[in-house]
């Protein structure tokens, strides 16, 4: 009876740890990469996203994730995950513009830009870029 638990017990350990070390393997040798944005429902501006190279990245899809506007209140946050896959083996920027939509010219309020590198098995990720301060 002892060894049948131990056994089990043993197995349970084997089991977990391919577990974990599948989901490490996943995370670091990713085949799409997910931005994250948050807007203040109600307000005049939308995120635009620009690829550099699209021949390197290219948007899937977006997709909100939260989206707390009580009937159409200024106010409430939406949040839109920005879903990219990679194309081809590089390195490229994806830039976020936040862009008012209520003019007829474009007005950029600010922009968030992301270094992304894609390998030669078109796992996608970014570049941590370290600020010289």
């Amino acid at each position: 009876m002892k060894r049948l638990i131990i056994w089990g017990v043993a197995i349970l350990l084997i089991a977990l740890f391919i577990v974990v070390i599948k989901i490490a393997h996943d995370y670091k040798n990713s085949k799409k990469l997910e931005l994250t944005y948050e807007i203040n429902a109600g307000i005049p501006f939308k995120w635009e996203y620009e690829i550099e190279d699209k021949s390197i990245v290219e948007f899937k899809k977006s997709y909100v994730i939260r989206d707390d506007n009580k009937g159409g209140l200024v106010g409430g946050k939406v949040v839109t995950n920005y879903v990219f896959v990679g194309k081809k083996e590089g390195v490229t920027t994806v830039t976020f513009n936040f862009v008012r939509i209520d003019s007829l010219e474009k007005i950029i309020d600010h922009s968030e830009t992301h270094t992304i590198k894609v390998d030669k098995n078109k796992n996608i990720s970014l570049v941590v870029v370290k600020n010289n301060e």
